[in-house]
This record gives structure tokens, sequence and C-alpha cells, in this order.
């Protein structure tokens, strides 16, 4: 009750006295009416050791319980709350949900995506994108959905099995080689088959088989292709590199000043290691079989150029084409070439880009590596446990702060010194839990922030204090030299990235790139390898780039590769779930 107390705006003696026996009296009377609703459904009880912060209030959030229940368990609270007190927390087994506000609509619930919905309604993934066009990957609790008229609640999500979303032109035979589950077993767990029969955007129930064809994230099957042991239906191949060389620029008589330009990471450096990685992708797909005819265009970053390579080249032959690297370059090409059947594809930039028909942003939007985050902080939330939350975000990033704030409202906030970038040790200690397991956010781009916080957590993590880091959209600023990468894996440092960083399984990569090239590969030569050779197969295997994006998502050394149609154009959508341990850099999947 004194924290309580301390809060009140400034009373006369006798009005503040008066606020305190009525408080007093409601407690009395809420301690006579305390009871338990759910007891019939109670299984055990968690104990928590009150600490600097808690209230009545904020407990009775946290733990999802009522007043009443809190006081029911812990008559003691009669007196007041005191710091290391001892409170009995009940918990429970599942309780029936109340029914559905409306037959039309659904509240989501805790742990629910959208395929779920989709399948319990027993629709397409399309139908229920249609009927809520404002609906995310990422859907909030008791968000209220529209569900088509003509849909009722059939099926019931388990656990036990897999489930799989029908792509286009998928047959029975299709996914019999997929799964290896036939035309009868399919209807037999999708009765709905007998009478819609397979729809594209369909959600299936699968037998729950281990494959090396498939991961699952959250029972739903995301398929994994290597598409080097596919049969080739075309083996001849045109294709093409728009890239910002700027070769006119290179002073070729002065070797000093070459290798000054060269040893600069810069647009013009950036542009020859993804040549070369994709050189080293084409003279490799030759030795399977494929005969490739590779057109390199050199664009010098200038709009005059790229008119000149668009008036005097017939780019209507090519099966695709790669670039230009610069995004407002790019808009030009694809604006003028948009009614070409060839597809354009975006190597490297992560900004947005106009999307038309014709275009394909090879580089994931980070908004999905944040909603892959917050579904694994779903799976997460659902356990047990209830963790310690503290969230520390600078100022360019409270809208991440906010965002989290929805999922944890009893979170604890920490907003680093603007100037100094620092927070204080003694602050952090005093907010985390020796109980619970701390989930700690660090929301930041600031490398000096980043490092201290990284040490800080290391240093105060102990047998009795667990604590994880989490961030939600990591920067570059995580690869400093001076942060330990023990220190990463001590905090089981996780995060969603557009690309593996292990290096151990580079090493064959590695030692292929430098006796080709006689010096290792950068970021972009290993991403120019992996999307050459990506689009190349998927051309080969379906004739057509566009049909080659329905063979799924394939995974490479470094990058993954989920082509999936938007509004306009095609983007991938692939994102690996990461996390630190020791020295190594694990893949999650929800297998």
């Amino acid at each position: 009750m004194i924290s309580v107390l301390n809060r009140l705006p400034r009373l006369s003696g006798s009005r503040r006295m008066l606020f305190f026996f009525g408080l007093a009296f409601w407690l009395f009377t809420a301690n006579l009416q305390a009871q338990d609703p759910n007891e019939d459904y109670r299984t055990h009880f968690l104990i928590h050791k009150v600490r600097k912060g808690d209230t009545s209030f904020s407990l009775t959030k946290r733990y999802e319980i009522s007043a009443q229940q809190l006081l029911y368990y812990n008559p003691e609270l009669k007196d007041g709350l005191k710091r290391k007190m001892k409170l009995k927390i009940p918990r429970y087994k599942e309780i029936p949900p109340p029914p559905e506000p409306q037959a039309n609509t659904h509240t989501v619930k805790k742990g629910e995506t959208p395929w779920r919905v989709a399948y319990q309604y027993g629709i397409t993934l399309q139908e229920l994108k249609a009927a809520n066009p404002d609906m995310g990957v990422v859907m909030s609790i008791d968000q209220v959905l529209v569900i088509p008229e003509t849909s009722v609640e059939t099926n019931s999500y388990d656990p036990n099995y897999n489930y799989y979303t029908v792509k286009p032109k998928e047959g029975y035979y299709r996914l019999e080689v997929k799964f290896g589950v036939s035309e009868e077993e399919l209807i037999a767990l999708n009765p709905e088959l007998s009478e819609k029969g397979l729809l594209a955007g369909m959600i299936l129930r699968l037998p729950k088989r281990n494959s090396p064809n498939y991961i699952t994230e959250e029972n739903l099957i995301v398929e994994k292709v290597n598409l080097r042991d596919s049969l080739f239906q075309q083996t001849e191949l045109k294709v093409a590199l728009l890239a910002p060389f700027r070769l006119p620029t290179v002073p070729i008589d002065s070797v000093a000043q070459t290798n000054q330009i060269l040893q600069t990471r810069n647009l013009q450096t950036i542009s020859l290691d993804f040549y070369a990685g994709a050189r080293l992708a084409m003279e490799d797909l030759v030795e399977l079989g494929l005969s490739i005819d590779f057109t390199v265009l050199d664009t010098e970053n200038s709009n005059f150029r790229i008119n000149q390579l668009l008036d005097a080249n017939d780019f209507s032959s090519f099966d695709f084409v790669v670039g230009p690297f610069v995004p407002r370059h790019f808009n030009t090409v694809s604006e003028k070439l948009e009614n070409l059947k060839f597809p354009l594809v975006s190597p490297l930039t992560t900004k947005p880009l106009a999307m038309r028909k014709n275009v394909v942003h090879s580089s994931t939007d980070r908004k999905f590596l944040r909603e892959r985050m917050h579904r694994y902080i779903d799976s997460l939330d659902q356990s047990p446990e209830n963790p310690c939350v503290v969230i520390v975000a600078d100022s360019e990033n409270l809208a991440v702060q906010n965002r989290l704030i929805e999922q944890f409202p009893l979170a604890e906030i920490v907003n680093p010194d603007p100037e100094f970038n620092f927070v204080k040790p003694e602050l952090i200690d005093s907010l985390t839990s020796h109980l619970e397991q701390n989930w700690v956010f660090l929301e930041t781009k600031k490398t000096n922030l980043i490092i201290s916080m990284v040490s800080m957590l290391n240093a105060q993590q102990n047998e009795q204090r667990k604590t994880k880091l989490m961030t939600l959209d990591r920067s570059s600023a995580y690869d400093d030299e001076n942060i330990d990468q023990l220190h990463l894996g001590n905090l089981s440092f996780t995060y969603a990235e557009t690309f593996d960083v292990n290096p151990i399984a580079l090493t064959s990569l590695y030692e292929h790139y430098e006796s080709a090239y006689g010096t290792v590969p950068t970021r972009e030569a290993i991403r120019g390898y992996e999307l050459m050779t990506d689009l190349s197969l998927r051309t080969a295997i379906r004739e057509e780039l566009i049909d080659g994006f329905e063979l799924g998502e394939t995974q490479y050394l470094q990058n993954k590769f989920l082509f999936q149609e938007q509004a306009e154009g095609f983007r991938n959508t692939a994102v690996y779930l990461l996390q630190h341990k020791g020295y190594e850099t694990i893949i999650l999947t929800d297998e």
C-alpha cells in the first residue's frame, strides 16, 4: 500500500486520511468476497518474490489473474504489499474460451497465426486476407477478423500433425511425390476435399513426418529444395548483368591509383565482388550441364549510359536480367522494359523499389525480420514461465519499443542517456530478476551502446540470474570487433536476419573462391554466387523463372530465397532465425 500512497497527488491531511480508510475498506470487503472461479482448473502455484516497483495491480496483469484470485491465495495482502514477500500465483490448465462475439468474426487468441485461423474456418489464406486487407503476418491478441459469411468453424488445429498450403497448379500426384501421402489419405485427413476439391491456398492436414526436403515453422510446412538435383527442362540460358563498374573512371595507367580505388569499399568494388561471385556461379552451372550466354553491361552509374544500353540491346531475348544496382536506375529500366516478358531482378538493395509485374526484389524487407521475431517471441510467451522483460531502446527505435510494450505491458522500459548512449549497470541490476528468466530487448544501432550492454549483461549473468538477449532489428554494429562473441553466446543472443553468419558452413565456398581468385569472398561475392545460381536453376527446371518460384524455399550456405507474388511483382520473403550458442551461431526452426 505504501507504493500506491506515494504516487497520490498532494492532498490535505484529512482528505488523505479519508482516502486511506476508503482504500482499506475496499481491501477488507474484497478479501471477504475473494474467490477463485477457476479453482477446478488449477494445476500448481508459482512463487513470486516481491521486488521494488511491484504492485498488486501489476502482478494481476503480469500473471493474467484477477485481484480476487491474488487475494484468495495470499490473504496476507490485506496488510499491504511488502518487498521480499513471497506470493502464491495460481497456474491453470487450459480454460474453455468464451464464445466468439459474432458468427461472422473471429477474435485472435494468443499464439494464433493467419494460416491457423484460415484452417479453422476451412477457407484459403487468400480468402482470409481478402476479407481482412489490413491483416499482417503477425496479428494482435483480441484483434477481430472478418470471416467470410459462408464459412463455419469446422477444423481444429492439432499439433500432432503438420499443415501445408497448396500452391497454384498443384494436384494430388505432385503432393504424393512431395510428401508420400496418397489422394485417399489426404481426403481421409481433410474431408472437405471431397466437396471442394484441391484449391490453391487451401491448408491441408498432413501426417507429422521428418523429411530432408522441408522444414516446419509452427507446424506449417516450408519446403526446402535442392535445385541442383532436379531435372532440367531447359539447358540453354541467356542472362544479363547490369552493374555500375564505372570502368572508364579507373586510371589504368596508374597502378597505385587503381589499387587505391579498388581497396576502398564503394559501389564500384561491391559491383566487382558481386560479378566475381556471379561469374564463378556460371562456371559451376556449366559443369552441371547448362549452356549459359552471360552478358555483362557496365551502367557506369549513369542514367545517360543506361539509356544508351537500352537502345543498343534487345533485352527481349534474355531469360532474366539482374540489375541495375542503384534503385533509381533500376526503376528507370523496369519502367521502360515493363512490357517485355523477362523478369528484372534487383540484386542487393534493401531499399523500396517501384514494384511492377516484371520486377523481382531479391532482398527481404526488414519488416519480415521483425514479424519473424514476433512469431518466435509469441511461441516463447506460451510457456508457463513468466519472464522479467526489459526493453532498452534509443530515441530512433521508439516505434519498436511501443510494439513490444503492446505485447509486454508490464515490461521495464530503459531509455539510454541520449548524449552518451549509456545505461547504468546498477539500473539494469535492479530491474532484472534472480527468480525468473530475464528477456532483454536491445533496440539500437549505436555501437557503443551495444558494446556496453552486451558486456554488462554478460557480467551480471550467473546461476541465479539468467538473461536472454534479443533484438527485433539486428544492425551491423553487432559485428564490431570489440563485441566478444562468447558474451553473445552466453546470452543466447537471438535475432532474425536475411543471411546466415556461420563461417564454418562457408568453408567449401571460401576454398573454391580462393582457388579461382586468390582471395576470400566478400558477402557481396557470396550473394552474387548464390543468387545467380538460384535464378538460373529455377529457370532451367521450369523454363520460366516466374514458374520456378513455385519450387518454394531454397537455402544455400549464406543466403536463402522464397519468392512470393506481391500486388505487383515478386519479393524474397525468406528469413533466418539465428541464435548464438558459445562461439557458434545456430539456425533455429520450429521443428
